[in-house]
């Protein structure tokens, strides 16, 4: 399939959702960042520009996951000791969260709670198998379901969709939703990342994140969106055996594939999952 044509298949299944735009700083902030040299006062500028933003900043950056021992006192300081792609992905979050806010909905708030879980522990994962840096792990992480919330909002029963496809064992995640839908929440979330101009990793792990295929099959998406995938269904299948003490079938669909990706036996995984465990508890 060529480019053009994909495009056209995408959009198709996007039936209707509205993507939202990208905003005016986001597009500055990308633009600086792409300079060989990036100026952190032009970047902690753009981001002061905005007061609520900038605060919202502030308050992740002095959270427990990402505090380093001192309490930041602005965006300067923020950007010297997070980095600044680390801290364009938090102003990206929050940003997104406005955006696809839905008051009528508290619900997602947990959403959001847990994709930072997500993006935490996948950052851990990261660091323990030495795969891929940390902070690209965690951005993965942090933005892989953002088609989720576009979904919710254009379909009254999306909720159901995706519980269907939660369950399903013979279909893939994405096979069941279009059933249901019509579209899935992967390419919806891909167009949100593309609109967005985040990385270029993101956009395509986003769109692949449920073809376990890709894992086992190299080629068929970079290595680095392979990589993020198998670290990411690792950590959610982490968390609700945390959460739950029982597992789902996207594990059992991606086991044997993310065992062959990382080099490790279905026991050296289970050891791991134990010390990921321990680690969140």
């Amino acid at each position: 399939m060529n480019a053009i044509s994909e495009e056209t298949q995408l959009h198709t299944l996007l039936q209707g959702v509205d993507i939202p735009p990208c905003p005016a700083i986001l597009v500055d902030l990308d633009t600086e960042l792409r300079k060989d040299e990036p100026n952190s006062r032009e970047i902690a500028r753009l981001i002061s520009q905005d007061v609520a933003l900038s605060g919202h900043l502030m308050q992740l950056a002095n959270s427990p996951a990402f505090a380093r021992g001192r309490r930041l006192e602005s965006v300067t300081q923020a950007l010297t000791v997070l980095g600044n792609r680390q801290v364009f992905n938090l102003v990206v979050a929050q940003l997104l969260k406005v955006a696809l806010a839905d008051s009528t909905d508290a619900r997602m708030d947990r959403f959001w709670e847990s994709s930072a879980l997500i993006a935490r522990l996948s950052a851990e994962l990261a660091r323990r198998l030495r795969c891929v840096r940390p902070d690209i792990a965690y951005t993965f992480g942090l933005f892989h379901d953002l088609g989720i919330p576009l979904i919710m909002k254009r379909f009254p029963k999306a909720r159901e969709a995706l519980a269907a496809a939660n369950a399903a064992e013979d279909l893939s995640f994405t096979e069941t939703e279009e059933q249901h839908l019509g579209t899935n929440h992967a390419v919806v979330g891909y167009f949100l990342a593309r609109r967005w101009q985040l990385p270029d990793f993101v956009s395509e792990g986003i769109l692949h994140h449920h073809d376990y295929v890709v894992l086992a099959e190299p080629g068929r998406v970079s290595d680095q969106a392979r990589v993020l995938i198998g670290i990411c269904v690792l950590a959610e299948h982490i968390i609700r055996l945390q959460a739950n003490g029982d597992g789902e079938h996207e594990w059992a669909k991606a086991a044997p594939a993310t065992c062959q990706l990382f080099g490790l036996s279905l026991g050296a995984v289970d050891d791991l999952i134990e010390d990921m465990r321990d680690w969140l508890a």
